[in-house]
């Protein structure tokens, strides 16, 4: 029988009643106990990390996670993570960068409903995870509402609905449907030959969304806020507007400051190009970068985790743009 260590977070799943709201209060033990299925399908021991609203997950808190999982690999055979689904997508792109050459699976989930709740969908989701969690997938995923997602591909969708997670760009790796686990893609194969735990993260990093009428002077803001990075969400294919409030002039000094940009869009699906149109263009010859098909969550997990390894603008562009982990497709 396989070895699984659930990592608790804190989270909605693990939440009930405060005096100001839902607060997380249950430990992974008490949650297990509530899910009679899982008797028989693996051996599960626990561990009791952070008791976070994942609203209040920072950077440092992904280490804390990756770190107890890289620890945990060497002696298990999978790891389940309970995490709040409001940043669950970005740590999960985090933790896909920390923890290269898996051989294992590590799987996050939560609840959109209390674990405790006759409406919960944390016991199904919890299942599900611990299902995949004994499979053999290697690598980080999501699952949810029965979807396995790569934790590079994962974005939170919906406030309420059980579906929160959608698979963005990318095919879902595959579904779990009661005992069945059913893999439809196989997930990208990982190029390290050992695990690795790489915690090198540089956290000042922003992401700005342009609205009709943003300032140009907002860029002196960032940089003298000494911001190392930038993302910013452009219209559409990722346009970057320079008539009226020219915006170009504030990517150029940014460029010139050594801050390295990168150019995502508002739009869920189909990524950026930047080719397309010469608000792109124009916005290209500043120096920016295409986030091309990458999810928002993996694109900010993912320029923490280079400028943690360089601050070089050529060498940030060539890591940006280099497929580590199923994240982008040129």
């Amino acid at each position: 029988m396989k070895k699984i260590l659930l990592l608790s977070t804190g989270g909605t799943i693990a939440s009930a009643p405060g005096e100001e709201g839902l607060v997380p209060k249950f430990t992974g033990e008490e949650m297990v106990k509530l899910i009679p299925e899982l008797r028989g399908l693996c051996h599960i021991e626990y561990k009791e990390i952070l008791n976070l609203d994942s609203t209040n997950m920072q950077p440092e808190d992904w280490l804390t996670i990756a770190r107890e999982a890289y620890t945990g690999l060497k002696e298990y055979d999978g790891i389940v993570i309970t995490h709040g689904t409001d940043t669950m997508a970005y740590t999960a792109g985090a933790l896909s960068f920390m923890l290269r050459g898996l051989s294992k699976p590590v799987v996050l989930t939560g609840s959109q409903v209390p674990i405790e709740s006759s409406l919960t969908d944390g016991k199904k989701n919890i299942y599900d995870a611990f299902k995949v969690a004994t499979s053999s997938l290697k690598g980080v995923f999501v699952v949810f509402n029965g979807k396995i997602i790569l934790g590079t591909r994962a974005s939170k969708l919906y406030t309420h609905k059980y579906e929160a997670f959608h698979s963005i760009n990318f095919p879902e790796i595959g579904y779990v449907e009661g005992e069945d686990l059913k893999i439809l893609v196989p997930p990208p194969e990982n190029k390290e030959m050992e695990l690795q735990f790489d915690d090198r993260l540089e956290t000042d990093v922003f992401l700005l969304k342009i609205i009709p009428g943003t300032k140009p002077e907002v860029f002196d803001y960032l940089i003298e806020s000494g911001y190392k990075g930038v993302i910013l969400e452009g219209f559409g294919l990722g346009g970057i507007p320079y008539l009226g409030r020219n915006l170009l002039l504030g990517l150029e000094k940014l460029y010139n400051h050594g801050i390295a940009t990168v150019v995502t869009t508002q739009s869920v699906y189909d990524g950026v190009d930047l080719t397309v149109y010469d608000v792109g263009v124009k916005a290209l010859k500043t120096g920016v970068i295409p986030a091309y098909d990458m999810v928002k969550e993996t694109v900010v997990a993912k320029l923490m985790w280079v400028l943690g390894h360089t601050r070089n603008l050529e060498e940030v562009r060539k890591m940006m743009l280099t497929n580590y982990c199923g994240e982008i497709i040129l």
